[in-house]
């Protein structure tokens, strides 16, 4: 019977040491190497202490107290971390050498797998010396911003999150001088004012009568059909309009009316086509008048390379020459003389290539 109590005993108390085991907290290691001011190693001892906290894995840790020796700089302690603690804590450390306390600093410790430095768990605020003791323990008084020396200064100029903000959009600043999220589609573009409209809204300029570089607005899904410019192009045969930078052709590719834009079944966009418009809209230019989508006069055979135009270029660079939507380039791929044009040796249009010109013109004035 007295062995069979002992054998109880003796699984009882294993049982107690597993599941102490078990219950020990993580630790973390803080490893440094101390110096005075003079260079010289710090000898003496440090004495650390906190008030009663629950740790991360709900260990109960009770107030207490430990001293680590220091010896020639070396200082070598583990702790339960703090910063993921379930109640606010920290450690009050105090420095002794020559039998009298030096100075005093508060730790605040994270986990961490890897030994960390003094400098990396030290926080300002309680627990400098005074009067020849420590200053009140930082448990008794938590960490304000204002403790951290200019770290107010820093967030007052910092700009806050409005009550428009939005991830995944462009941020502008409201009237408060907080981040708001841009609003419209996000196809649009953002102007300077934090206004979003479609694209190419902010280069039409009705005063001097041109639209460059603009992006018409419309869902490019495969099957829509149907695009809307900002403006009606005036006249219409002045609207040139790229499709990932080829020159479509008014009438073959699309029909325009108005401000609509209508592609020719089955040229629906495709998701991923990049599309272009540049017009006039009602300009009236003294001695400057504009030639638009003209298709020059000449057998497109294969063989010829003169062709002929109504007017005159001019200036002579303003004529844009068009073959089945690439532009050309003059004196590489052609060359002009008057109201005519030859294509270089070798590159005479073939049989089913389309021409297209655009230019200026000085126009005749009649007395």
């Amino acid at each position: 019977m007295f062995n069979l109590k002992r054998c109880f005993l003796g699984i009882g108390l294993a049982l107690c040491s597993c599941i102490m085991a078990v219950a020990t907290p993580p630790l973390t290691t803080i490893q440094d190497v101390l110096y005075r001011a003079d260079g010289t190693h710090f000898q003496g001892i440090a004495t650390i202490s906190w008030q009663s906290f629950e740790a991360v894995d709900s260990t109960n840790i009770p107030p207490q107290t430990i001293t680590v020796n220091i010896v020639d700089g070396f200082m070598r302690v583990q702790l339960v971390p703090t910063t993921n603690a379930i109640t606010p804590a920290s450690y009050t450390v105090v420095y002794n050498s020559d039998g009298k306390a030096q100075f005093a600093e508060n730790w605040i410790v994270p986990p961490s797998n890897v030994p960390l430095r003094v400098r990396e768990v030290r926080v300002g605020g309680p627990g400098s010396v005074v009067g020849g003791g420590v200053g009140p323990s930082p448990q008794t008084a938590a960490l304000q911003i204002s403790d951290v020396l200019g770290l107010t200064a820093a967030l007052n100029v910092r700009p806050t999150i409005g009550t428009g903000y939005t991830p995944s959009r462009a941020a502008l600043i409201n009237v408060a001088g907080s981040i708001d999220g841009a609003i419209g589609n996000l196809s649009d573009c953002l102007h300077i004012d934090g206004s979003a409209g479609p694209c190419g809204a902010a280069s039409t300029n009705p005063s001097a009568g041109f639209v460059d570089g603009e992006i018409p607005s419309g869902t490019i899904d495969n099957s829509n059909m149907v695009f809307t410019l900002v403006s009606a192009p005036d006249p219409p045969s002045s609207l040139t309009l790229f499709r990932n930078g080829l020159l479509l052709q008014q009438g073959a590719e699309y029909s325009l009316s108005g401000a609509t834009v209508t592609f020719a079944s089955p040229r629906a966009p495709s998701i991923g086509d990049v599309m272009l418009a540049s017009y006039r809209v009602t300009v009236d230019i003294s001695g400057v008048a504009f030639v638009d989508a003209e298709n020059p006069l000449g057998a497109v055979n294969g063989a010829n390379t003169a062709f002929l135009l109504t007017k005159t270029p001019d200036p002579v660079s303003s004529l844009a020459l068009y073959r089945n939507g690439l532009r050309l380039r003059m004196n590489l791929d052609y060359t002009v003389s008057g109201n005519s044009f030859s294509f270089l040796p070798g590159l005479a249009p073939q049989s089913g290539d389309i021409l297209q010109c655009s230019y200026r013109i000085v126009p005749v004035v009649t007395p």
